[in-house]
């Protein structure tokens, strides 16, 4: 008997309880969708939603998700028109906010500081959205997500009520429920006045992140569509990142062009042949400076060259210890003489700063200080006289250019309608190309600034071949062919594209700078053949040690000293002789590793490896601190509309 008794007090306690819990529940009590077709395609939507209020999730309010992003037949996402018309609040006008963003609206409903009892609240929202309507060539279409699948609250019955124009009558209808993509049937349907309007009532309470969408089929024609104006302004609307980006880059080329064709073309190059003597007036430091445009590499290779050749006018001897080499000056003989007399430039900077020094330079860690100031020293003495002589770099004229590229990035981000997500992706890629821009620069100077005038045409034409090809993967995209890819990548490299290109084509060398030009390229040409074709120039000279010392300096400078010292070695083993070979070791020159019956390789090495020694001494750089029933098919979540919502 006291079991029985027990066994009732406990049922009468579980039964409370779940009646307790249930009370406790929020839920959306019921959702009612009036939605009102136009004829011109204009829905009005009203959303009556009852919710429970316990003060868990709802305690102010509750807010709805209203998505604008729709996806368009061609696959592309567009943005619907949205026009909140009223929000209230147990019938009377509420108190509310909005967020808005790329993907939709938010409607918060409620007072931050007023907090709801609990209880039952009836939420109504208001509002037009446009170019929600479906065309296709044998009917059209409402196709509406009517409660959104991310209410985080169950919603124990969905209503929707479909009402036409005046004089069209629904050719079919279906609906689906469930979770996104699933096509469940927890519903039914009916017509009434006449088929003028459409009821769909779901038969199942909707879970958590379960929804109701509807689909009604209209006779072709029914809905007016869009006019030509119409559809212009919705293009542009759509494209506005497109339009405004490829306007953008159509600027920059235009604007680039022009200032190319004004200051940055290069003179008609002369005849080039086999120069066998230096260029007048033109130090091997010098041919170097103007063959790179400039000191982009450090100068290191112009400085090495200038050593050696006050190491063969014999003002410099080098010596070599332990695989470190000390340049050590020359003061024999000169006493009383100014340093520096009688030297180009960067020659007479070289010898005045070792001449103050008062002792040898070694090149190594120890004395890395004073070479960077060696090496600023000599770039500015040599610049001092060259800058505008030989070449322009015209750099002024990529300010507006990179103005312009900044502008038309601004305006994609202010303007350009990104869809959904775009925004960040932009920025993004934006900081990478920054570093892109960087390295490609450093990686092209080298290789452009040695292209001959064809070499860079063809640049050029490539370039200009990827920007074609660029705008025509635009096109095709805009026309539906490749909606998977965004097209905003394709204009963000287009700029960083034009910005590198000119980079290197805005500079143009002088009348005097070409003529320079090409007779360092003659003697290039000449350093560098190989001993076969040598003997078939014409007035070849006669090799000496003279005449090979007199040209060692431009050979590393040119970065040609490889074949030269080749060609003498040749010269040192047959014309002169196996004596001649072996007595010979250069007076300017003193070290272990020297080699008479291999001076290419010793002699050779020693001059190239130079370059690299100076910047190996350089101190290390500091830190820093610090569906429908029809033909497209459907299911939950599909259509217009949508989206979900909470309490808060």
């Amino acid at each position: 008997m006291l079991n029985r008794i027990s066994a009732g007090i406990l049922a009468v306690f579980v039964l409370l309880t779940a009646g307790l819990c249930a009370q406790a529940d929020e839920r959306i009590l019921k959702f009612v969708s009036d939605i009102d077709v136009a004829s011109n395609g204009t829905l009005t939507i009203t959303e009556t939603i009852t919710v429970r209020a316990e003060g868990d999730q709802i305690k102010r309010g509750i807010f709805r998700d209203i998505p604008l992003a729709v996806e368009g037949a061609n696959g592309r996402i567009y943005k619907a028109g949205f026009k909140l018309l009223s929000v209230l609040q147990d019938g009377a006008p509420a108190s509310y906010h909005t967020n808005e963003n790329s993907r939709g609206v938010r409607i918060y409903v409620g007072d931050e500081y007023t907090f709801l009892s609990p209880g039952n609240y009836t939420y109504s929202f208001t509002y037009e959205t446009n170019r929600q309507i479906r065309f296709f060539e044998d009917h059209d279409e409402v196709y509406w997500n009517v409660t959104g699948n991310e209410w985080i609250f169950p919603v124990d019955e969905a209503i929707a009520r479909v009402v036409l124009p005046e004089g069209v009558k629904a050719s079919a209808w279906t609906a689906y429920s469930g979770g996104y993509g699933e096509t469940g049937n927890a519903f039914e349907a009916q017509s009434a006045q006449g088929g003028s309007e459409i009821i769909f009532r779901t038969t199942e309470v909707l879970g958590t992140y379960e929804g109701l969408s509807i689909n009604v089929s209209l006779p072709k024609g029914a809905i007016a569509a869009p006019t030509e104006a119409e559809r212009l302004e919705y293009f542009v609307e759509d494209y506005r990142s497109e339009l405004i980006g490829g306007a953008g880059v159509l600027l920059v080329l235009l604007y680039y062009f022009a200032a190319w064709w004004m200051v940055g073309r290069d003179p008609s190059e002369g005849v080039v042949f086999p120069r066998f003597s230096p260029p007048s007036g033109i130090s091997p430091a010098l041919a170097k400076y103007i063959v790179n445009r400039g000191f982009g590499d450090g100068g290191w290779v112009a400085l090495s060259a200038a050593c050696l050749n006050l190491a063969v006018k014999k003002r410099l001897r080098l010596e070599e210890t332990d695989g470190d080499t000390t340049l050590v000056l020359n003061r024999k003989g000169r006493e009383g003489q100014i340093p520096g007399f009688g030297l180009p430039k960067g020659e007479a900077a070289l010898e005045d700063w070792l001449s103050g020094r008062g002792s040898p330079l070694t090149l190594n860690k120890d004395n890395g200080t004073s070479i960077q100031a060696l090496g600023k020293k000599f770039r500015a003495a040599i610049e001092r006289e060259s800058r505008n002589v030989f070449f322009r770099v015209n750099r002024g004229y990529l300010i507006p250019g990179f103005i312009l590229s900044l502008v038309t990035i601004v305006a994609l981000l202010a303007f350009g309608g990104l869809q959904p997500g775009q925004e960040g992706f932009v920025i993004v890629f934006l900081v990478f190309s920054v570093f892109a821009t960087v390295i490609s620069v450093n990686l092209g100077r080298a290789i452009f600034r040695f292209a001959s005038m064809k070499l860079r045409m063809a640049l050029i034409f490539i370039v200009f071949g990827l920007a074609i090809s660029g705008a025509a993967f635009g096109a095709f995209h805009v026309n539906g062919g490749v909606d998977s890819l965004p097209v905003l990548p394709f204009i963000a490299v287009a700029l960083v594209a034009l910005n590198i290109l000119f980079f290197f084509l805005i500079g143009a060398p002088t009348a005097i700078g070409r003529q320079a030009l090409d007779e360092i390229e003659g003697l290039r040409m000449y350093l560098s053949v190989a001993e076969k074709e040598r003997l078939n120039m014409e007035k070849l000279p006669d090799m000496s040690t003279d005449h090979f010392e007199e040209l060692l300096p431009y050979a590393v400078a040119l970065g040609v000293e490889k074949p030269w010292a080749k060609a003498f070695e040749a010269w040192l083993t047959t014309a002169a002789g196996a004596a001649a070979a072996a007595s010979y070791h250069p007076g300017w020159y003193s070290g272990n590793h020297f080699d008479a019956r291999h001076v290419s390789d010793s002699l050779g090495r020693t001059a190239s490896s130079m370059a690299g020694s100076f910047q190996s001494s350089l101190p290390a750089p500091k830190s820093s601190s610090s569906g429908s029933s029809g033909s497209s098919g459907g299911f939950s979540g599909g259509g217009g509309g949508g989206g979900g919502g909470g309490g808060w």
